[in-house]
């Protein structure tokens, strides 16, 4: 997940996808990086289970364990009906890890979460709803609790891509955030999918819909909604907004661009 500095990047369309396929909850494969993070993969299958009709269950559930200590477990949810993968990456950092999961993966979909997201009834059928030929979608983060931190991250959207508008007058989003967001495999596979060169959780999202922003457009599905648990406190919100800054520096190398921090408005 990135949020990134204030920029403009519209990448040239180069011959676009014109078989993109349906997007069905059977065909979408979610796949998880994990780190150090048991009880946030326990409380996203538990709210699963909880929330989603079986008969939309996606084809598949995949964690992929990134070095934690102690290991993740996920026993206790297995032969409850959803097709739930533990797969274990040791290459560092949550681009491989992403990678690893959707080279194990079968669907023509994948969504991809973070293991701090709680998923809500609307995850999956936001994107049915709105789709539109769009190669990615990016879905909609509101935070999980109401303290001051929380609501600052859910009002000025931090884990919201920012908006620019496409040849047709249209909103749409400049990138996209893997916290929650669909995109279809074919134009995954075709850009070789994360920078596994990036190895913080920070601009490899970006980095991704850059290269893939070539191959067709990017579309809101604010309908589709995943709860952060913004947790970690003051503390956690220094760490946060310095690895986005290791991220942004990351990203203004790899594509020359300038990602000085700017003078904003608040959204609130």
């Amino acid at each position: 997940m990135t949020q990134i500095s204030r920029l403009v990047f519209l990448a040239k369309k180069s011959k676009r996808n014109e078989s993109l396929s349906d997007i069905n909850t059977n065909n979408i494969s979610i796949v998880i990086p994990v780190k150090n993070n048991q009880n946030g993969v326990n409380k996203y299958l538990d709210n699963f289970q909880t929330n989603q009709a079986p008969d939309k269950y996606p084809k598949e559930i995949i964690i992929v364990d990134n070095n934690s200590n102690p290991k993740t477990e996920i026993k206790r949810y297995l032969n409850k009906g959803i097709n739930l993968k533990l797969l274990t990456c040791k290459k560092l950092g949550p681009a491989a890890a992403r990678n690893f999961g959707v080279e194990n993966s079968t669907g023509e979909w994948i969504l991809f979460n973070d293991s701090d997201c709680i998923p809500t009834k609307d995850l999956l059928t936001g994107y049915i709803q709105i789709q539109n030929g769009s190669i990615g979608y990016a879905g909609n983060i509101k935070a999980l609790r109401q303290d001051r931190l929380s609501k600052y991250y859910e009002n000025q959207e931090i884990l919201i891509p920012q908006k620019t508008v496409n040849e047709k007058g249209e909103v749409i989003p400049k990138y996209l955030i893997t916290a929650n967001s669909l995109i279809w495999r074919k134009t995954f596979e075709k850009i070789n999918g994360f920078n596994e060169r990036i190895k913080i959780a920070g601009g490899e999202d970006v980095d991704l819909s850059f290269r893939l922003s070539g191959y067709g457009d990017f579309s809101y599905a604010f309908d589709s909604i995943a709860l952060h648990d913004f947790k970690e406190g003051l503390i956690g919100f220094y760490k946060r907004f310095y690895r986005y800054g290791q991220g942004n520096k990351l990203i203004e190398n790899l594509w020359n661009l300038d990602m000085r921090p700017k003078p904003f408005r608040p959204n609130d």
